[in-house]
């Protein structure tokens, strides 16, 4: 127990010490890629995309959001379409409950 009390408090300082976050927050497209991501397993497939709906209302293209080209999103991927200035229309809306 105080093993962890004390790698708790080191990684504390540290992250004090560097600037970082003490505890890292979900971002909005972290968030929002765990509730497209039913499976979880990391990326997005054909069928968990199909239900990513852009602003607009219309479906997101999965070729215009995957990168690699390999068939699914990946949160990296996700995460900087996500991220993209709002003008760009390409932002999905957030998935209803």
């Amino acid at each position: 127990m105080k093993k962890s009390i004390l790698s708790f408090m080191l990684a504390a300082a540290l992250c004090l010490g560097t600037g970082l976050p003490l505890m890292a927050q979900e971002s909005g497209a972290d968030q929002a890629f765990a509730k497209y991501d039913a499976d979880k397993d990391g990326k997005l497939s054909a069928a968990e995309f199909g239900k990513v709906m852009a602003p607009d209302g219309k479906k997101a293209s999965i070729q215009e959001w995957d990168a690699d080209g390999d068939g699914s999103v990946s949160k990296a991927e996700f995460s900087a379409k996500y991220a993209a200035p709002s003008g760009s229309g390409s932002q999905p809306s957030q998935p209803k409950k």
